[in-house]
């Protein structure tokens, strides 16, 4: 194989790709990207079995072929000489030579006759979303999945696909995340649940255009086509979390406040215990008024806001993390907040319906 192109590019698609490299460094020829060139085209492939990334760059091919390269020097040696053009010779087995002005860098390399193949993905099955709705779902709701191993399901994200909409859903067992956009072309209807990494990845590829992007879907698998990057993972197994049984539909008090408002009282009320294991604001919903209070062996903060009271008095209690969190990850500027019991799951939704967030209470005294 022997190739020239733009530094650029080059960099531009090793950035990407490298994202699929495994985290843990167990099998060498995994730790490579794989670099074909056939026609015109330099395509970079990496994978870690679970999570594909595949880019294609233009290039002028002297001499076809394939090689395995090491993955993250590559990506790191690339970013240094993006204002220069490129060759990349690796007509001999066991290196890869990059030149450049009157440089060169050799790299070893291996050949490509073990490296996994890139897994096609059957185009009958697929739906097609806005690109800024799909990565807006996911963002909204990655910050709620899991780190436990114990539950494979909810480490990733579900997908529920239905006739007009996709509804992304994710939960720790804590807290539960769930936003929902329209579809503008469906062919498919069912719950898929997305690796963690995988699904992340994938939000950072996507811009927040007004283009659309579709999703080719497989028993196992699902591919996301972005003309000249292609992204393939394996789906979790796992059936997914009943979560709609745990969201409750009724509820005793409502609460309508300002969202940046309500956002700073909560960090600043989280000070006084920010350096315990658990940092627990108490809510005190009452009249006209939210009151905030949080205490610490360094001394005791308390706010007060105004805001829009519908129902009766409770007094609730949360650990500071997952209500911050979910506050960071919305943007209407009022929010609505429905309780229940002391005991009873807090709900923080939109007024249109798209998204809400469920967090369970912890237990306060005093």
């Amino acid at each position: 194989m022997k190739v020239l192109c733009q530094g650029k590019e080059l960099s531009d698609a090793l950035s990407k790709v490298v994202k699929a490299l495994p985290q843990k460094r167990n099998n060498p020829i995994l730790e490579g990207v794989k670099l074909s060139a056939y026609g015109d085209t330099l395509t970079l492939f990496a994978t870690d079995l679970e999570l594909a990334i595949e880019k294609k760059i233009n290039a002028q091919v002297l001499i076809e072929g394939e090689i395995v390269v090491p993955g993250k020097l590559f990506a790191d040696y690339a970013k240094k000489i993006e204002e220069e053009q490129v060759e990349l010779d690796g007509t001999t087995i066991t290196k890869l030579v990059i030149r450049y002005l009157e440089s060169e860098l050799q790299m070893k390399s291996l050949t490509s006759d073990e490296y996994p193949l890139f897994q096609e993905i059957n185009a009958d099955n697929s739906f097609t979303i806005l690109k800024k709705d799909f990565k807006e779902i996911i963002n909204k709701v990655l910050l709620a999945v899991s780190v436990d191993d114990s539950r494979p399901a909810l480490r990733g994200v579900c997908l529920n696909i239905k006739d007009e909409e996709v509804e992304a859903v994710a939960t720790d067992g804590y807290r539960l995340g769930s936003a929902k956009a329209l579809i503008k072309k469906n062919g498919i209807v069912g719950k898929l649940v997305v690796p963690s990494k995988s699904i992340t990845e994938i939000s950072r590829l996507i811009d927040d255009s007004d283009e659309t992007v579709t999703v080719f879907v497989e028993k196992h698998y699902i591919m996301v086509d972005l003309f000249h990057t292609k992204i393939v993972t394996r789906l979790i197994s796992e059936e997914f979390l009943n979560y709609s049984k745990v969201i409750p539909t009724s509820f005793e008090t409502t609460v309508t406040v300002d969202k940046q408002v309500f956002e700073k009282a909560i960090d600043r009320a989280s000070l006084i215990n920010r350096n315990e294991r658990n940092s627990i604001v108490k809510i005190d919903v009452k009249e006209k008024e939210i009151l905030l209070n949080a205490r610490s062996e360094d001394g005791e903060i308390n706010e007060r806001i105004t805001a829009g009271i519908n129902g009766k008095d409770i007094t609730i209690g949360f650990t500071v993390k997952y209500i911050s969190e979910c506050l960071r990850a919305i943007d209407d500027p009022f929010i609505t907040l429905n309780f229940n019991t002391s005991t009873s799951p807090c709900i923080i939704n939109s007024e249109n319906g798209n998204w809400l967030y469920l967090i369970l209470p912890i237990r306060v005294i005093g």
